[in-house]
């Protein structure tokens, strides 16, 4: 977190427009505390609906966040640049 986001912030105002920077930037800032409550909520869930902790409930709790993980990395190739608007 603390070595990705810097550089998230500074990519996506690299890509935006300047009329959309703020906007694109409070849509990082909303994206990113959902998804960590999303997250905390889905391995809390998990780790609850176990019978009792152990290594099968943290392992599950584990194969959740590597879920999530993996769905950011897909969904990133769609960041592209595009070219700019000539108005």
């Amino acid at each position: 977190m603390g070595l990705l986001y810097p550089s998230l912030s500074v990519l996506t105002l690299d890509l935006s427009a300047p009329a959309e920077q703020g906007r694109n930037s409070s849509a990082l800032q909303l994206c990113d505390s959902l998804s960590a409550a999303t997250v905390l909520a889905l391995t809390g869930a998990v780790l609850a609906a176990g019978s009792e902790p152990g290594r099968a409930s943290y392992a599950a709790t584990l194969a959740v966040a590597a879920g999530c993980g993996l769905l950011g990395v897909l969904l990133a190739g769609r960041v592209v640049r595009r070219p700019a608007a000539t108005a």
